[in-house]
């Protein structure tokens, strides 16, 4: 997903359902894990992930998966969901890759 989506991802939906299920987190709560400057969230998202109305096949994140989160929140990249101090060199990697074809391509 670019940066600037205003789309929640999979990997945010799954965590917002890992958090809902959880209930030491109520919706306000969860909304400002997921709102940055330049992404602004209602928390109608919220509610219809809760409702099963947005993200229905997605699966919730399992009890690991978000303690992980909350752990490197907020360093997390907002395109991959990954961590930026943890997954650096997978980061760099992708980042790699997508200039290696960008450049093959331009030739």
């Amino acid at each position: 997903m670019p940066r600037g989506s205003k789309k929640l991802g999979d990997w945010e939906v799954s965590l917002i359902k890992a958090m809902l299920a959880d209930g030491n987190f109520d919706k306000q709560t969860i909304l400002a894990y997921f709102s940055r400057p330049d992404r602004s969230l209602n928390i109608a998202r919220v509610t219809e992930i809760h409702r099963n109305e947005t993200g229905e096949t997605v699966v919730s994140a399992s009890r690991e998966e978000l303690e992980l989160f909350l752990r490197g929140w907020p360093h997390i990249d907002h395109a991959t969901g990954k961590s930026l101090f943890n997954d650096e060199l997978l980061i760099k990697a992708r980042e790699a890759m997508i200039s290696a074809i960008q450049c093959f391509n331009s030739i």
